[in-house]
């Protein structure tokens, strides 16, 4: 699956955003590429940023300045690096798709 790379203890996700949910939580897998996850913060100055980054540290169970935006930060398709997370967090992540 190319939308999930895990390497030396590090993480990486590609994600598709949709900002304006109802809810804060995993969406499907687009095209075996993209996790969809979805915000209830607006696209308006980092908010839906901020968000993904909350939501993320915490289903991986990870420091939030373990979470990073390598590339898209204006864009609702970006990819996150996280490191020192959860074994355990990631398996039931997996599980999901």
């Amino acid at each position: 699956m190319k939308a999930i790379q895990v390497k030396d203890n590090q993480l990486k996700i590609q994600i598709q955003v949709q900002p304006r949910s109802s809810k804060v939580q995993w969406g499907n897998l687009v095209r075996d590429e993209w996790v969809q996850l979805k915000v209830t913060a607006p696209p308006v100055n980092g908010a839906a940023n901020k968000a993904c980054v909350k939501f993320i540290s915490g289903e991986f169970k990870a420091a939030k300045s373990n979470v990073t935006i390598l590339k898209g930060e204006k864009s609702r398709y970006k990819i996150f690096q996280v490191v020192d997370y959860s074994a355990a967090a990631l398996e039931n992540f997996l599980k999901r798709f």
